[in-house]
């Protein structure tokens, strides 16, 4: 039996590359007959920029750029050709402390400006994973924004408690001729009840009165910019990353599954396929909105092909022949997240039963 492997990665815990890893070995204990394909995945998310990388046989640069709290931090560009791709989890990724009024995506500015450096001018821009919503105006001041307060006072590293303080931009030194492509998984607003504060804010430390301060930021950041940019689907993506640079620059706002899907020709490799194994951190109704695992069921049903989903968690939803959950009544949360690789292994003996 051919069995194509797409996961994303399940974030926090295991990469693409490790689940494919651990599917395969799991089904490779019960059974040594079936001719089996991996195609680490993502859809816009943490590792997009490594697996379009390595469809394409690009390279890695390494630099530093600063965190959402304005650590030093390693972080990796990945490139093919003349593109540059970057994800913003590398800099502004979510972290296990969560405190994002005083978050800022400046590090993911830095890191645009040293691809730009090396004579990268078109930037891919993988926009999952972030733990910032400052509506981009820290990318925007790391690529030479100016935001000043009603006092005329310089806001040199905005933050999200900064962004209602913002009332004016100065755009004269900003960078300029770069080709963004945006890589998203949602379509959320810029700002009000589908924007970026009111829909992912709370996830990333948030409270009630945050998420009306973040939002009122977001209305005067986007009356500020060149464009109104609150409709533009995905603008909202990444705290707003997606929507400032946008603002600004223009470009193209695309899925990140798609840009992917046509890289490694996904469709015509599941229509290939007899199996096709896919699943994520948790699989829950934000899946069913347009996530990598219920787009590739998607294309495999497409094809009449069986699709199995084995995942982290599963919570409230039903799709594919068979759905298999790291937690159930014999493996704890606690467990998975200990142990991810054996856990994932041992559950992936069940796939062909």
């Amino acid at each position: 039996m051919k069995i194509l492997i797409v996961p994303d990665s399940y974030k926090g815990t295991l990469s693409s590359a490790q689940v494919c890893s651990c599917i395969k070995k799991g089904i490779e204990t019960t059974s040594d007959k079936n001719e089996i394909t991996c195609m680490p995945f993502a859809d816009g998310g943490e590792g997009f920029a490594e697996c379009l990388s390595n469809i394409c046989n690009g390279n890695i640069l390494y630099t530093t750029c600063t965190d959402i709290y304005g650590n030093p931090k390693k972080c990796c560009i990945y490139t093919y050709g003349k593109h540059a791709i970057i994800d913003c989890a590398q800099a502004s990724g979510l972290q296990k402390k969560k405190d994002v009024m005083n978050a800022t995506s400046y590090g993911t500015g830095e890191l645009i400006k040293h691809a730009l450096s090396q004579g990268f001018r078109n930037i891919i821009l993988g926009l999952g994973g972030s733990g910032c919503c400052d509506g981009g105006a820290g990318v925007l001041a790391a690529l030479g924004a100016e935001f000043k307060d009603k006092c005329g006072n310089r806001i040199d590293h905005p933050k999200g408690r900064d962004i209602e303080k913002i009332h004016s931009i100065v755009l004269d030194n900003i960078v300029k001729d770069i080709n963004f492509t945006f890589a998203c998984d949602v379509e959320n607003n810029y700002y009000d009840k589908n924007g970026a504060a009111y829909i992912f804010a709370k996830q990333k430390g948030a409270n009630d009165e945050d998420v009306i301060h973040l939002d009122n930021g977001l209305k005067i950041l986007n009356s500020l910019l060149p464009r109104d940019i609150n409709h533009v689907k995905g603008s909202g993506a990444a705290g707003g990353i997606c929507g400032g640079l946008y603002s600004v620059y223009g470009g193209e706002i695309k899925s990140g599954f798609d840009i992917l899907s046509e890289a490694y020709n996904l469709e015509y490799c599941i229509s290939q396929t007899d199996l096709v194994i896919t699943g994520e951190g948790k699989t829950d109704k934000q899946t069913l909105m347009g996530k990598l695992p219920y787009k590739v069921f998607q294309i495999a049903e497409k094809y009449n092909k069986k699709c199995i989903i084995i995942s982290g968690l599963i919570e409230g939803v039903e799709f594919g022949q068979k759905m298999i959950s790291l937690v159930d009544k014999d493996t704890t949360i606690e467990e998975s997240i200990k142990n991810p690789s054996k856990t994932l292994t041992k559950k992936a003996k069940n796939i062909l039963k």
